[in-house]
């Protein structure tokens, strides 16, 4: 099992393959509308466009020019649909009269060359706009003289966006090069236009879900608090140890709510200041286990670059993991690995079939005996947050064995 921050290797991938010496002048392509070679450039010149993350408009004003001197048309447009207006907006175009980009509207209906499209399923090809008999117009095409062209949906016909249109004012005989090479620049569009969309729908949940964390962390630190009072009051009889627990517990419940945080808020809140020596933590945790016949050996010098209340939680899900499924005379060992550290036990180990599972929430062989399946990922989060890697093996003894690399490190 290994897992790290994900990266977005298809940008890079589509990098390669549409490299910026490839690229060419829009202009000069004018009149070559029969070229495919031409077009697939010009596909590659938009793919690349979107990928640089152009603002949506300056990436739509683009295209439709771009499309406009390909086919060497005088008119293109991006069409959005309202369907609350039950119309489509003039959002980017160019050719068109001044003052009608962003504000002239086409309605749906059947009669329009737009409205018709919506409901096809491909592409509707227009050679003779005036002797076509499947609708009429739109005023925004009659007043501009257009006798022919192609439109096409960006989206699907059960999930339409709008419409993509090039016209232009001849008669004019199309290849499926052509056609194809309309539909291709929309399906660039609408892939653009709904990976944005996902994009806004995440920030937007992180933002609710940063902004519970804090109220959840303020609601429950106002009564910790007032907890954590009033335990200093508690009794310190020496025959009793309930002050110590109580107080154990409240210590518990803050660094868990620390935790939430991090989890909540990411690599914003990492205390990229703090040092911890791992050697003395892992034997505060192991101190606080409930396991009188196990054993911890720490063999590791290493010093990291971490908050002390990340650490310790890290450990102490590792800990409490391995006794809980290696037995109660199960041997835990924390030594160095090359960029970090290693945890291993002498355990029963993962089977490889789970190895894949085990950091996922929910997930856990112990539920008969109280597992709720959320220590690991406790630990996969706080491994993707600092930006570790965490690699799970077979350990020598037999047991489980955690690598951690690309730790920080005070050296």
């Amino acid at each position: 099992m290994y897992f790290s921050t994900p990266q977005n290797r298809i940008t890079a991938v589509l990098h390669n393959l549409f490299p910026r010496e490839n690229q060419i002048n829009p202009v000069a392509c004018a009149g070559e509308r029969g070229s495919n070679s031409t077009q697939q450039h010009v596909l590659a010149e938009i793919a690349q466009s979107a990928l640089d993350n152009y603002p949506l408009d300056d990436l739509f004003d683009e295209t439709v020019e771009r499309v406009a001197n390909t086919l060497d048309h005088d008119y293109c447009k991006i069409l959005e649909l309202r369907p609350a207006d039950d119309e489509l907006l003039l959002r980017n175009g160019v050719g068109w009269h001044d003052g009608l980009v962003g504000t002239a509207t086409v309605e749906t209906e059947e009669n329009s060359q737009a409205g018709y499209t919506l409901l096809e399923e491909e592409p509707v090809v227009v050679t003779d706009l005036p002797a076509e008999d499947r609708f009429t117009g739109p005023e925004l095409l009659t007043s501009h003289d257009v006798k022919s062209g192609i439109s096409t949906i960006v989206g699907t016909p059960d999930d339409p966006w709008g419409i993509l249109g090039v016209h232009s004012t001849t008669p004019e005989t199309y290849t499926d090069e052509d056609v194809e090479f309309v539909q291709s620049v929309a399906n660039i569009l609408f892939t653009e236009i709904r990976r944005r969309k996902r994009e806004a729908e995440l920030e937007a949940q992180n933002e609710r879900l940063d902004a519970f964390a804090s109220m959840l962390a303020h609601e429950l630190r106002n009564p910790l608090t007032v907890g954590q009072m009033y335990s200093q009051q508690l009794s310190e009889d020496p025959e009793t140890d309930a002050a110590t627990h109580v107080r154990e517990a409240f210590d518990r419940i803050d660094d868990i709510i620390d935790v939430l945080l991090i989890l909540a808020r990411g690599r914003d809140e990492v205390c990229a200041n703090g040092t911890v020596v791992l050697a003395d933590v892992a034997r505060e945790v192991w101190s606080r286990m409930n396991a009188p016949g196990a054993t911890l050996e720490v063999d590791t010098d290493r010093v990291l670059r971490a908050a002390d209340t990340h650490v310790r939680h890290l450990l102490e899900n590792l800990f409490e993991n391995a006794v809980e499924h290696g037995g109660g005379d199960v041997t835990v060992t924390i030594g160095n690995h090359p960029t970090g550290f290693y945890v291993a036990d002498d355990g029963i180990g993962i089977p490889t079939e789970n190895r894949d599972d085990v950091f996922d929430i929910g997930f856990t062989t112990a539920a008969k005996e109280g597992g709720t399946g959320l220590g690991l990922a406790f630990v996969r989060e706080l491994v993707d947050v600092y930006g570790w890697t965490c690699t799970l093996t077979e350990n020598i003894a037999g047991g489980a064995r955690f690598e951690f690399e690309n730790v920080g490190l005070v050296e």
